[in-house]
């Protein structure tokens, strides 16, 4: 059945009441579906922002969690570095005991000292290009009770452009003079020495004949590689 049939049937004022019945109907449903889309897309919303606050407290935590462990890890390698830094430095004072220690028993002790005299403590500083700074302790055992003295002989060795070369003190611009020592349980000696710069330095050598008054008591030589002398230490 066609509009025009129903409208023909009802008469032109039925068919406009049902006509304005239906568009308010229409319009009501339209209005009811509405507000249920809004009504849906309300909660949709609020859920979002239920979730997305939730999910910032979250971070929030988690953010704080991170940096609470970022400075602890921090404090744990601090204190690692500390505690390595202090062992290390027991380790070198420990060290540097033993080899006072072992200087005091060589010095007191008789019988652990060889021959009644050494030179001990080797040490060569460089100042400049040519100047170096040399020390070294002379000790005698307890067991000897007069004073010993005499002349250290100190040489260098080396080469010179290939070369072999020997500076000796007293003889060269190395030192000069010998180092006069007399004493009766230990003498430390500090003194200057020259090197020329074009010589490679392999080995430092002292000698001596040592005398207890004016009677010659022994002689006595030792060598000691010049990279164990040099020390890398600036004092």
């Amino acid at each position: 059945m066609t509009t025009d049939q129903l409208k023909e049937i009802l008469g032109s004022y039925k068919w406009t009441l049902m006509v304005a019945l239906i568009m308010f109907v229409m319009v009501g449903f339209g209005y009811k579906l509405a507000r249920i889309i809004d009504e849906g897309d309300s909660k949709k919303v609020r859920a979002q922002k239920e979730t997305i606050a939730i999910l910032s407290e979250e971070n929030n935590a988690l953010t704080t969690k991170v940096n609470q462990l970022e400075v602890a890890v921090e404090l744990a390698t601090l204190e690692s570095e500390n505690i390595a830094k202090t062992l290390s430095d027991q380790k070198t004072e420990l060290e540097a005991q033993k080899e006072l220690l072992s200087f005091y028993e060589r010095v007191m002790a008789p019988e652990k000292a060889d021959d009644g005299f050494a030179v001990e403590g080797v040490e060569v500083f460089k100042v400049n290009d040519t100047t170096y700074q040399l020390r070294l302790v002379l000790l005698q055992s307890k067991q000897r009770k007069a004073v010993i003295n005499g002349n250290l002989d100190i040489a260098i060795m080396g080469k010179r452009n290939g070369e072999p070369v020997t500076l000796k003190s007293g003889e060269s611009s190395l030192l000069a003079e010998d180092v006069k020592y007399r004493f009766r349980f230990f003498q430390a000696v500090n003194t200057m020495l020259t090197i020329d710069e074009d010589i490679d330095v392999e080995s430092i050598t002292f000698t001596t004949s040592v005398y207890q008054y004016k009677t010659r008591k022994g002689n006595y030589e030792v060598s000691v590689p010049w990279s164990e002398a040099l020390s890398t230490d600036v004092e």
